[in-house]
């Protein structure tokens, strides 16, 4: 064997530099034992060095190859040991044997050798006294360095776990001889097959069943039967195949193929105990023999892949999901490498760009769908994102130019994001043509920009017609009551009354129509607003009539805004809520305020009419009085002019019905900044009443 490949081999077992478990440990201790030494160890060499993987007696450590008495083994592949090391010439001048680094005398070291014929190391016994060794004891010591191989094995593949219960049967079988010597063995094998959560089954040479451990115990639910009948273990342990509903043939149970045919590897199977969950299991073993060759038996272990197949299954499900996604998704999907090329174009891309699949996977986005004129850029980001390993745009999602296969330009939004696909950094992006929309958009744009100047314009008109009819009404008014004192005729007079009174009606309107306009145009030049100021004002003036009025009000903050425009809010609000009640009915009004971090919302409540739920946002068109009878009257301008103001301070307005009647109108005030409206001084309530001295009426 080549040095080369028993380092290969070292390594592959990656046991080197790490820390021996309890069980090497306890080997090592056994090996002390069996030799009737103090000392011993478990040794490695690799290209330099001798590593002391575990030791008993003393403490271990790593020293240059070239001094180590092992090297003498593992060159051989043979045992060696020696009464007395300083008398033998191989070792004489050893630095172990001289007292460099110890003064071995007693000395014997066995060889741990792979199944592939690579020594790996020794087992090493030794005391500072000379000692002749047994051959009993070279033997037990190289049973022992079997197991140190064995439970390497286990570490470096599954099957080890095989191979490590066939060892232990033929170490029990030696330890009929060696009783004593080797009970530590036993206990470790026993311990293994009971802790590992592999299972492990064994038959002899006439097929009876000599081995169920711990896991094969629980899977199965039961114990191994030596007298059952081969061909009764499928139907006994409710054994199926693959497909977990075909009974298990007697002839392909794995236990069976490794016994008649020497191995077996890679088989699935099911357990299917009664009253316990099936259990999938993959299995692998092999046929055991004497040292003379004749047949010993058979061992297979088998490993639970329930969940890894079930996982399996899962990913499988996931994965033609996200194929069906992509398939029928209506943006273009595009998967690239971190050199740009495609590695995914779906159907959608396809249609976008007219590139087929076949046509773009394989090569770079700049020659595909990237202007001309932005490939040199593109490139540019392209790598410093694959660089640095930048997965989002700062913005999420962007719009940017793109190219189709004919050269005509296109504008898509991009979302892109990197993930790791087989260690490779990728990104995926998703794209949909918004060159139409934008283009909407921007006609819309337009639209709405002329649809205001309109507005606009139209405001300046009715502003300036309202303020030019004014000065005629006037003149009006004053000639009416002029003629009404000049003539006695009470026809006349009747006549003469509703001319005035249309006049009045006429200068409503008019007022409207300027307090529309105003509201449209009129800077705000925003300041603190007292709301309290102007309920209680427009309370006076409501209450100054004949008719008993009664309005409330919270206490309310001082707000950023135009304090005559949100009084002209106010004096709508208040006015509905005492015009638009049942005859008979005394008004109530109550005004209260609710805030949070960034606006306030007032809200006024009343005990009138109330409005039908189909006009509540009606009612907010010029000119809409909703169906009120004709006992009411007004110009149906106000609530408009309400929402204009309300809408240019920031805020919105909104119609509620009220709790057993009425109406609730709120709108909101933002607070510009603030974190808290301004507090207040006071925090009472103000309250009108007919029947106090102080009340208005």
């Amino acid at each position: 064997m080549s040095e080369t490949a028993r380092l290969a081999a070292l390594h592959e077992y990656a046991v080197l530099d790490a820390p021996a478990d309890a069980e090497l440990a306890a080997v090592v201790r056994v090996a002390a034992h069996v030799a009737g030494v103090p000392t011993a160890t478990l040794n490695l060499l690799d290209e330099h060095r001798q590593c002391q993987l575990t030791t008993v007696g003393f403490v271990g450590a790593d020293s240059a190859r070239e001094d180590s008495m092992c090297e003498v083994v593992v060159a051989t592949g043979a045992a060696v040991h020696v009464a007395d090391a300083s008398r033998d010439t191989r070792f004489a001048a050893s630095p172990w044997v001289t007292g460099e680094l110890a003064a071995v005398r007693a000395y014997a070291s066995v060889p741990l050798i792979t199944p592939d014929g690579h020594v790996l190391g020794t087992l090493c016994a030794f005391d500072t006294e000379p000692k002749q060794f047994t051959e009993t004891q070279i033997t037990a010591l190289e049973d022992l360095a079997v197991v140190v191989l064995a439970l390497f094995e286990r570490r470096r593949q599954g099957r080890a776990t095989a191979a490590l219960a066939a060892e232990a049967e033929s170490a029990r079988s030696l330890a009929e001889d060696y009783a004593n010597e080797l009970e530590a063995r036993q206990e470790l094998t026993n311990a293994v097959h009971e802790s590992i959560d592999v299972a492990i089954v064994a038959c002899d040479e006439n097929g009876r069943l000599t081995l169920f451990n711990r896991a094969a115990r629980d899977w199965h639910g039961m114990e191994a039967d030596a007298g059952l009948d081969p061909a009764q273990w499928p139907t006994h342990y409710s054994l199926y195949a693959e497909d977990g509903v075909t009974p298990l043939a007697a002839e392909q149970v794995p236990l069976r193929v490794a016994l008649r045919d020497g191995s077996v590897a890679d088989v699935e199977m099911v357990i299917a105990a009664e009253g316990r969950e099936p259990v999938r299991v993959v299995c692998a073993g092999r046929a055991l023999h004497r040292a003379d060759g004749t047949p010993l038996g058979a061992v297979v272990s088998m490993r639970d892949v329930t969940v890894e197949r079930a996982q399996r299954r899962e990913l499988a499900d996931r994965e033609r999901l996200l194929a069906t996604i992509l398939e029928t998704a209506p943006d273009a999907v595009i998967v690239a490498d971190a050199r740009g090329a495609v590695t995914a174009w779906n159907p959608a891309a396809e249609a976008m760009f007219g590139w087929t699949g076949a046509q773009a996977i394989g090569r770079r986005l700049d020659e595909l769908i990237i202007p001309k004129g932005l490939a040199d850029a593109h490139n540019r980001g392209y790598a410093d994102r694959s660089r640095t390993g930048q997965s989002r745009l700062h913005d999420g999602v962007v719009q940017v130019p793109a190219r189709r296969r004919d050269g005509s330009g296109l504008l898509v939004e991009l979302s892109l994001a990197s993930f790791t696909w087989q260690g490779e950094r990728r990104f995926h992006s998703f794209l949909r043509d918004v060159t139409e929309r934008e283009a909407a958009r921007e006609r819309l744009a337009l639209a709405n920009s002329e649809l205001a100047a309109a507005n606009d314009e139209l405001d300046r008109f009715t502003a300036t017609v309202a303020h030019d009819l004014k000065s005629p009404l006037t003149a009006i008014t004053a000639y009416t009551e002029v003629v009404t004192d000049m003539v006695h005729d009470r026809g006349a007079h009747q006549a003469l009354s509703a001319i005035s009174r249309a006049a009045d009606r006429m200068a409503v309107m008019i007022d409207d129509l300027l307090a529309h306009a105003r509201a449209s145009h009129e800077p705000l030049g925003l300041r603190e607003v007292d709301l309290d100021g102007i309920v209680d004002d427009l309370a006076t003036e409501l209450s100054a009539g004949s008719r008993p009025v009664e309005i409330t009000r919270a206490p309310l903050p001082a707000v950023p805004g135009h304090p005559t425009l949100l009084r002209q809010v106010m004096a709508n609000l208040l006015g509905n809520a005492v015009k638009y009640v049942d005859p008979g009915v005394q008004p109530r009004v109550h005004v209260d305020a609710e805030w949070t971090d960034h606006a306030v919302t007032i809200t006024t409540t009343d005990n009138g009419i109330g409005i039908p739920t189909d006009a509540r946002e009606r009612v907010f068109t010029l000119y809409d009085r909703a169906e009120v009878g004709s006992g009411y009257q007004g110009t149906g301008i106000g609530l408009s002019t309400c929402r204009r103001i309300v809408e240019r301070h920031g805020g919105t307005i909104w119609i509620e019905p009220g709790v057993g009647g009425g109406t609730r109108v709120r709108f909101t005030i933002p607070l510009v900044g603030q974190t808290a409206p301004p507090q207040r001084t006071d925090s009472h309530s103000h309250t009108w009443h007919p029947d106090q001295a102080t009340h208005h009426r």
